[in-house]
């Protein structure tokens, strides 16, 4: 798979190896080998340290919901490459997406198509998984656990 499969495409890339992972149903992270910190996403170098070893892990997906809104008006790379929002019905029918905080504390984002909004808490359990969408692009969405 390639990485331009992703959501927002980005040509150069040293973590094509997330984009493959999430087509393969894992979330991944990398772990600095020098100083221990952890990204999500995937970072290539430490910001901490600035060494390069880093190792990949597949992080635990699931934790308590930090945050969430509603997108009203799709961004322009939506609008751009497809004309309806992901999960939305209508070009600007609000879809919520979410914050939890998975693993060590690794904030994970993703849409959360199968909720209405107003059964959405802060606080509430749940689980990240990638999905496919019907263009063939994954994304990451949220579901209470």
């Amino acid at each position: 798979m390639e990485f331009k499969n992703f959501s927002l495409f980005i040509s150069q890339t040293k973590v094509n190896r997330f984009a493959d992972d999430l087509a393969g149903g894992k979330i991944m992270s990398t772990l600095c080998k020098k100083c221990g910190k952890q990204y999500y996403p995937p970072q290539a170098d430490c910001s901490a340290c600035m060494a390069s070893d880093m190792e990949w892990k597949e992080i635990k997906a699931e934790g308590k919901l930090l945050t969430f809104t509603k997108i009203h008006v799709p961004p322009e790379h939506f609008a751009v490459r497809q004309p309806l929002m992901p999960f939305s019905s209508l070009q600007f029918e609000p879809c919520p997406v979410g914050i939890i905080e998975a693993g060590k504390g690794l904030p994970v984002m993703g849409w959360i198509p199968k909720m209405d909004v107003k059964k959405i808490k802060v606080g509430m359990k749940m689980k990240a998984s990638p999905f496919t969408l019907p263009d063939g692009k994954i994304t990451i969405v949220l579901e209470p656990v």
